[in-house]
């Protein structure tokens, strides 16, 4: 693949030959010397198959491809659909992070839209500011309108009390009605009503005078606390009289001309009751979440015409390149139309096998040749991995089956230390990937085959001395699938056995 590949395969070559011609000479030696016919223990007789420690180099990496990609891009746009009135630059330009790259034709618009945006917020703040700066006026005149609704209804009860129990004769003589007269007047479940609606009446009254005469209690005292919850009810059954005094007419029967002024007087002092149980603890809570909405969409409103005045004006989001722009000045246009990217750093989006995933980590030092460039190894490690599986087109592999073929993605940063041939590579070039998993130099080496694992991550070999066998404990470092790096229990020219 790389140069530096051809001739580490011309080395290993070489010492493949080294290997076959001392491993040859060790044979020839021992099948004619009777001391070196050694046997396996435990086995018959027979000639056995040696290798030397030698020193060398020994790589463990995992093969793949990748593409030139940017850390940072961008496709820059306007804020709304829009003809372009200027276009500030060119591909290929180096711009800084907030230089002016091309500017929209209707920005007065744009302009005029957030000003009555701005009108709008204010206006709702100050309603929403005279809302709560004019609850003490409100709550003082809503406790007005029911002290005068409660005395137009105390005035009204009096004068139907007078018209429905006593008749006022030709001579001007008031007398007691007879029994059955309020019936010609107000039916007995009105005359009822009406009674219920005084007692409770009454009632409430006498709650109001207690906890007038302790209210300087402390507020957490019982006294006060009992009085609250009196007076609480005595509204409470105050305010049910009176609706259902106004009910007290089934449907289709026509009050007479004495009930209807006195239900309006009771309708009345319902509607203050309310008034002031919606104020008198602040302002009306309906009211103040309506003004607070308002304010709400109000900014709302001015965010996003303040964005797309913003954004009438394309600027750099960062330092970079632009890479192209597809529009002219009065040209209309409706999305993105300049790209741009951080080209500063390069990196490349790789793939590997999944059968690989083992020989690649974060840090991993990486070599790489560009398919333009095949005489040159540029380095780089590996800064990201992708948590996820792909098939070989692509498709994210949630599931794998068995057997299947997988592909992991992973980010590598180049080295700077090409920067100048970097800089004239484009975007999506191509290059073949050595992820390096391990790499040892001038170290110990014997095959993979002369290696006996005791347990997990503990070898012996047989070493060949005089004919005899003995059984060496070694440390293993480094292991590919042919070599294995031996840090220690052996040393060069020692003779293994590879096999019988």
């Amino acid at each position: 693949m790389f140069e530096k590949l051809k001739n580490k395969k011309i080395l290993y070559l070489l010492i493949g030959l080294v290997l076959l011609g001392g491993a040859g000479v060790t044979i020839y030696r021992f099948a004619h010397n009777p001391v070196n016919q050694a046997t396996a223990p435990g086995q018959t007789s027979q000639t056995l198959q040696t290798a030397v420690v030698y020193k060398g180099d020994l790589s463990i990496f995992a093969r793949g491809s990748g593409v030139l990609v940017a850390l940072d891009q961008a496709s820059l746009g306007f804020g709304s659909s829009g003809s372009v009135s200027a276009v500030n630059v060119a591909a290929g330009d180096s711009v800084k992070k907030g230089d002016s790259l091309a500017l929209q034709g209707n920005t007065e618009q744009l302009k005029a839209a957030v000003a009555a945006d701005q009108l709008a917020l204010i206006e709702a703040e100050q309603k929403l500011s005279r809302l709560i700066s004019e609850a003490g006026v409100v709550t003082a005149q809503a406790q007005k309108d029911l002290v005068a609704a409660e005395s137009t209804l105390q005035k009204e009860v009096y004068n139907w009390n007078n018209k429905v129990y006593y008749v006022t004769l030709l001579n001007g003589k008031r007398v007691k009605a007879p029994d059955n007269y309020h019936l010609t007047v107000s039916p007995d479940f009105f005359v009822s009503a009406v009674s219920h609606m005084q007692s409770a009446w009454y009632e409430l009254g006498a709650a109001r005078l207690n906890y007038t005469r302790i209210s300087y209690y402390p507020e957490d005292s019982q006294p006060r606390l009992q009085a609250e919850q009196t007076l609480a009810n005595a509204q409470g059954k105050f305010t049910t009289a009176l609706e259902h005094l106004l009910t007290a007419y089934p449907p289709g029967i026509q009050q007479t001309q004495v009930d209807s002024v006195l239900s309006m007087a009771a309708a009345q002092v319902l509607r203050a009751t309310q008034a002031w149980e919606r104020v008198k603890s602040g302002p009306d809570e309906d009211q103040v979440a309506l003004a607070e909405q308002a304010v709400a969409v109000a900014r709302a409103n001015l965010a996003v015409s303040q964005s797309l005045l913003d954004r009438s004006e394309i600027k750099a989001p960062f330092d970079g390149v632009i890479l192209s722009v597809l529009a002219t000045p009065g040209e209309d246009i409706s999305g993105p139309f300049i790209t741009m990217a951080d080209l500063s750093e390069r990196y490349l989006q790789i793939t590997l096998d999944g059968a690989d995933l083992s020989k690649i980590a974060v840090g991993y030092q990486v070599e790489v040749v560009f398919d333009a460039l095949p005489n040159q190894i540029f380095k780089g490690a590996v800064v990201k991995i992708d948590p996820n599986l792909y098939d070989p087109s692509g498709k994210q592999i949630t599931s794998q089956a068995a057997g299947q073929v997988t592909v992991i993605k992973a980010q590598v940063k180049l080295d700077n230390s090409n920067q100048p041939v970097l800089e004239t590579l484009p975007l999506g070039m191509s290059a073949a990937v050595d992820v390096i998993g391990g790499k040892a130099q001038n170290v110990l080496l014997v095959p993979v085959a002369a290696l006996k694992e005791q347990s997990p991550g503990k070898y012996t070999v047989y070493v060949l001395e005089k004919g005899e066998q003995r059984l060496q404990a070694v440390e293993v470092g480094l292991m590919d699938a042919n070599y294995a790096e031996i840090k220690s229990g052996l040393k060069v020219g020692d003779v293994v056995v590879i096999s019988y």
